[in-house]
C-alpha cells in the first residue's frame, strides 16, 4: 500500500465533520508555519530571552552513592567523551567531527563532511552535531525544522544525530567527576564547551536537532540535571555568570519550543507526547516562576498524571507492547515523579497558575479540577497512581531473567531517558569486531571495547528501590536508587500490590489440519515452578530456580496503532539452567534500511506458528508503514494451570492453538491450527539493541 492510498483510506474511514476539522486544522497550521518560518529563515532564531539565571537546585551531591561505579569504566568513558568519541546506536566508539569518516552501514557510505566552524574555545573541536556518524549522512542546519526529510537516503539515520544531541553523556561526566577530583576542572570544561557548542550550532528551530520535540525534552531535561550537578562541583568559577545566561535562555528556549509543538492528539499519545511533558516539568522547575513558566508547570503535572492512565496499563505494563519501550517511558515516570515530589517551595506556584491565556492542546484545567492535591508545599498524587508506579517496577522485575536481561519483546531503539550508572562490560576491541557485524571495518587501535548491555534494565529498577520500600527493587545498582530518593526526599507506599486475574476464552479448534509439537529439554528436574501474568500486556511468565519461560500474547499497541509491535505472538523466550534456549531476535534498525526493519518484525523472525508466511498483522508499504500495523489479529488465553498454559492466535482466517507445558525434564509446546503449518527458514541474525546486529548463536 502507498503512502498516498494509506492516506485516502484513512481519510475515507473517517466521520465527514471529523475530516472536516482536521483538514481546517492543517491548513490553519500550514499558513501559521509559512509566516515562523519566513521569519527564521529571514533573521538569526537564536533569541535573547533575558530570563533570570537558573538557581534552582534539586540535588544535593554529598547524597549519591556512587560507591559502586567502577573507577576504570568512568575513566574510560570520561576519555571517550572529551575526544568526542561516542558508542551511539551501534556506532562502535568512534568520533564525531567535521572531517570525521564513516564506517558506513551495509555498504551505504556518504561523504558530506564541511568546513569546520572556527572554535571559540581554546583546544576544543567542534562536534558536527547534524551529522549521521555511521553513515556519514549530513543534514543541514540552514533547513528549518519542519522540513528535514527522514529517512530518504538509504542507510542514513536521524535518530544518531538526534541520540547525541540528547546530550545524556553530559549527567554520567558529571557524576564521574565526583568520583575524582582529577577529572573535574576537564569535566566542568568540557560540559561548558560542548553546551555553548550546541547552542551556537543549533538556533531554535534550526536543523535536525529540532525536529522532534521528544529529543528536545530529553536533552533539555539531561542539560538540566548536569548542570544542577556541575554547578555544586564548580569550586573554579569555570561556569560564571554569562554562561549561566546563556544556558538559561536556552533552556527557556527550549520549553518554548516543546510547548508549541506537542506531539499530541486526541485519539493517540506515546512516548513521544510523555517526554515532551517532562522536559516541559524539568524545564519550569528549574526556571524561576512567571504566570507563562507556573502554567508550564501546572500542565506537564497534570498531564503526567493523564498518561500514567493512558499508557500504562493496570497491570503496569506499558500500552506499546515493547518490553524496551517500557524502560523508557518508566523512566520518564519515576524520575518525574521524584521531582514533582521534591518540588517543596515551587509547590506555592500551582497554587496561583492562570489558566485565562492558555492556547494550547489539551486544555490546562483548573487547581480545583486537577487529579493532585496540595498539601504543607507537597503534591499528593492519587493512590492509584501510586499503585500503578509501583507496578512498572516490578513488571521489569518480574520479566527479568536469571542472566539479568529482559527479553526483546515488540521494538528495541535502545532508547532512555536518563543514563546514568555504566551498565556493561569490557571486551577488547577484537573480541567486539568478531562479536558484531555492524562493526565491520571498524579501527583497532583501542584495547579496549565497552559495551553496554541494553537488555539489562537493573538501573530502572533501581530508580524504584528509591521510591518505595521494597525489597523486590533491591540490587547492587546504588546511583539510580540515592538519585530518586534524593531528589523526593520522601517514599511512597502502594495499596495495591495485587495481580491481575487471567481471563480466559472458550475456544474449541474442531477443524484442526495440521499439529506440531516441539521439545526443549532441561538438565536438571525443574521445581517450585511459578506462573505470573501480565494479562493487560499480555506477557506471561513461567519462572523457576532454573527454568524462564516468557510468552508473547501482547496486544497491537498504541491503541491499535501498533508502531512498535512486531508479529511475535505466540513467540517466547526461553532460559534453562544458564543457557539461552530461544531469544527473540531484537529490531536492529528503524528507517536506515526498511527492508531490514520489515525482516525483523516479520513472523519469520520470531518463533511463532507459520502458515505460508502469512504475518499476523500487515502494514502499508514505504515509509508510513515502519510504525504502522493494522490490527488483524486477535491472542487469548483458552486454558491455564500451574505448569502449563493454552493460548489461541486468530488472523486473516487461521485459527491456531498452542500450548506450552512444563515437565520435570523440560518444555514440550504443542500446535494445532486448522490451517497447514509450514516449517520457517532458520532466522539466524541477532540483535541485542539498535544498530546492532550479530549471528544468533
Amino acid at each position: 500500500m502507498s503512502q498516498l492510498t494509506h492516506y485516502l483510506k484513512k481519510a475515507l474511514t473517517m466521520p465527514p465533520q471529523e475530516l472536516a476539522k482536521k483538514t481546517a486544522n492543517k491548513l490553519i497550521t500550514k499558513l501559521k508555519d509559512f509566516r515562523e518560518k519566513s521569519k527564521d529563515l529571514k533573521g538569526h532564531s537564536q533569541v535573547n530571552f533575558n530570563v533570570p539565571i537558573i538557581e534552582n537546585t534539586y540535588i544535593d551531591i554529598k547524597k549519591i552513592d556512587i560507591s559502586n561505579i567502577d573507577m576504570k569504566v568512568a575513566h574510560y568513558l570520561t576519555k571517550r567523551c572529551c575526544e568526542h568519541r561516542f558508542d551511539l546506536l551501534g556506532s562502535g566508539w568512534v568520533k564525531n567531527s567535521y572531517d570525521s569518516i564513516a564506517l558506513g552501514v551495509e555498504g551505504y557510505r556518504y561523504d558530506m563532511n564541511i568546513a569546520a566552524p572556527k572554535s571559540e574555545m581554546d583546544k576544543y573541536e567542534p562536534i558536527d552535531w547534524q551529522k549521521d556518524f555511521k553513515s556519514g549522512f549530513r543534514w543541514s542546519q540552514k533547513i528549518w525544522y519542519k522540513n528535514q526529510r527522514i529517512g530518504h537516503a538509504l542507510g542514513s539515520d536521524i535518530k544518531v544525530p538526534w541520540e547525541l544531541a540528547r546530550l545524556q553523556h553530559l549527567p554520567q561526566l558529571a557524576i564521574f567527576s565526583m568520583l575524582d577530583n582529577g577529572l573535574k576542572k576537564t569535566n566542568i570544561t568540557e560540559f561548558k564547551h560542548q553546551v555553548l557548542d550546541f547552542i551556537k550550532h543549533n538556533p531554535p528551530r534550526m536543523g535536525v536537532n529540532w525536529t522532534c520535540a521528544m529529543d528536545v525534552g530529553i536533552r533539555a531535561a539531561n542539560l538540566l540535571l548536569a548542570y544542577d550537578l556541575f554547578v555544586q562541583l564548580d569550586d573554579f568559577g569555570l561556569l560564571d555568570d554569562n554562561f549561566k545566561k546563556i544556558f538559561s535562555n536556552s533552556i527557556y528556549a527550549h520549553g518554548r519550543h516543546i510547548i508549541n509543538n506537542l506531539e499530541y492528539s486526541e485519539s493517540l499519545t506515546s512516548n513521544h507526547y510523555l517526554s515532551n511533558i517532562v522536559g516541559l516539568l524539568y524545564i519550569s522547575t528549574y526556571l524561576e516562576s512567571t504566570d507563562e513558566i507556573d502554567s508550564w508547570l501546572a500542565f506537564s503535572i497534570q498531564e503526567i498524571i493523564s498518561e500514567m492512565e493512558n499508557e500504562f496499563y493496570e497491570d503496569g505494563g506499558n500500552f506499546e507492547s515493547s518490553t524496551s519501550y517500557h524502560r523508557l517511558s518508566g523512566e520518564l515516570m519515576v524520575f518525574s515523579t521524584a521531582l514533582i515530589l521534591g518540588l517543596g517551595k515551587k509547590t506555592t506556584a500551582l497554587q496561583n497558575y492562570k489558566i485565562l491565556d492558555w492556547k494550547f492542546k489539551p486544555k490546562l484545567l483548573p487547581l480545583e479540577q486537577q487529579r493532585y492535591k496540595i498539601k504543607n508545599h507537597q503534591v499528593d498524587f492519587p493512590q492509584w497512581y501510586i499503585d500503578r508506579l509501583f507496578k512498572i517496577g516490578r513488571f521489569t522485575v518480574d520479566i527479568t531473567k536469571p542472566n539479568e536481561k529482559v527479553p526483546q519483546f515488540g521494538d528495541n531503539d535502545s532508547g532512555r531517558f536518563f543514563r546514568l550508572s555504566p551498565n556493561g562490560n569490557f571486551l577488547t576491541n577484537k573480541q567486539a569486531v568478531k562479536k558484531y557485524l555492524n562493526l565491520k571495518g571498524y579501527p583497532e587501535n583501542d584495547k579496549l571495547f565497552w559495551d553496554e548491555h541494553t537488555l539489562n534494565h537493573k538501573t530502572f529498577v533501581s530508580c524504584f528501590a528509591g521510591l518505595y520500600e521494597d525489597k523486590i527493587f533491591d540490587n547492587n545498582i546504588f546511583l539510580e536508587k540515592s538519585l530518586i530518593n534524593n531528589i523526593a526526599k520522601r517514599k511512597l507506599q502502594s495499596k495495591d500490590k495485587s495481580y491481575k486475574s487471567i481471563k480466559t476464552t472458550t475456544f474449541i479448534l474442531t477443524d484442526v489440519n495440521n499439529k506440531k509439537s516441539l521439545v526443549h529439554e532441561a538438565n536438571a528436574e525443574i521445581k517450585n515452578l511459578r506462573l505470573i501474568a501480565y494479562p493487560d500486556s499480555g506477557i506471561y511468565l513461567f519462572k523457576a530456580k532454573k527454568f524462564y519461560l516468557a510468552i508473547c500474547a501482547t496486544p497491537l499497541g498504541q491503541n491499535d496503532n501498533g508502531g512498535h509491535t512486531h508479529n511475535d505472538k505466540l513467540g517466547y523466550e526461553l532460559w534453562i539452567d544458564g543457557n539461552d534456549m530461544v531469544k527473540d531476535p531484537g529490531t536492529y534498525l528503524y528507517t536506515p534500511l526498511p527492508d531490514r526493519r520489515n525482516e525483523f518484525r516479520s513472523i519469520q523472525a520470531h518463533p511463532v506458528p507459520n502458515v505460508d508466511e502469512i504475518e499476523q498483522n500487515s502494514w502499508s508499504d514505504g515509509r508510513v508503514g515502519l510504525f504502522r500495523m493494522f490490527r488483524e489479529s486477535k491472542c487469548s488465553v483458552v486454558d491455564f494451570g500451574n505448569d502449563f498454559i493454552e493460548l489461541v492466535l486468530e488472523y486473516k482466517g487461521i485459527r491456531v492453538v498452542r500450548k506450552f507445558e512444563i515437565k520435570k525434564d523440560g518444555l514440550t509446546i504443542y500446535d494445532r491450527c486448522n490451517k497447514k503449518l509450514s516449517e520457517k527458514k532458520e532466522f539466524n541474525l541477532y540483535s541485542n539493541g539498535y544498530g546492532k546486529i550479530s549471528l544468533n548463536e
